[in-house]
């Protein structure tokens, strides 16, 4: 074998490696990138708090009865954003359906309801606020401290919860009053 078949042969071994290199990488960014990926953003308590796409997919979530818990002042109106990403080569279309359920039982029906079309590699943002006073709840006193309510979003086939506990407004303390003030005496020498 001459030296020239060598070189050319060690580029043809070189470019194959190089081409299944740039094959699994473009795999892995390929399946990591593509789908449909939803984000909620929540308004509590003048904090604003992101549940990411991949909370869902977290193994003590998905085998977990619960959602994503979070608390709220009693009578407090909750303000939600659904951010739903298609990051696919066709347009989704699907349902979305938002609800409120306590004790298994739907509270408010249905909270939000559309149909939702998004074009390949686009974005469509929702918004929706729980208004407390469509709870009937009237005081935090009949029947316990607080109370949990199930928000049940459904996206197609998606769905999620998020457990929002109500809480009542914690006591109010008195203002601090200054200690009077005591004459200090000199010490004796």
């Amino acid at each position: 074998m001459t030296v020239k078949n060598r070189k050319n042969r060690s580029r043809l071994y070189l470019g194959l490696a190089l081409v299944c290199f740039a094959g699994i990488l473009a795999i892995f960014v390929v399946d990591g990138y593509l789908g449909i990926y939803d984000t909620i953003y929540i308004t509590v308590q003048e904090r604003e708090q992101v549940i990411e796409p991949d909370y869902w997919e977290q193994r003590w979530v998905k085998e977990g009865p619960e959602g994503y818990s979070l608390g709220a002042r009693w009578g407090e109106s909750v303000p939600f954003r659904y951010q739903i990403d298609n990051r696919s080569f066709s347009t989704y279309a699907v349902d979305l359906e938002v609800s409120v359920w306590s004790g298994g039982q739907e509270v408010v029906v249905p909270l939000y309801k559309t149909e939702i079309s998004i074009a390949p590699f686009k974005k469509e943002v929702v918004e929706w606020t729980l208004p407390f006073e469509d709870l009937g709840e009237p005081s935090p006193a009949s029947g316990g401290y607080y109370r949990e309510y199930t928000v049940l979003i459904r996206l197609g086939e998606i769905e999620r919860k998020i457990i929002l506990s109500y809480y009542p407004e914690s006591p109010v303390y008195p203002e601090k009053v200054p200690l009077p003030s005591v004459p200090v005496t000199e010490p004796a020498i």
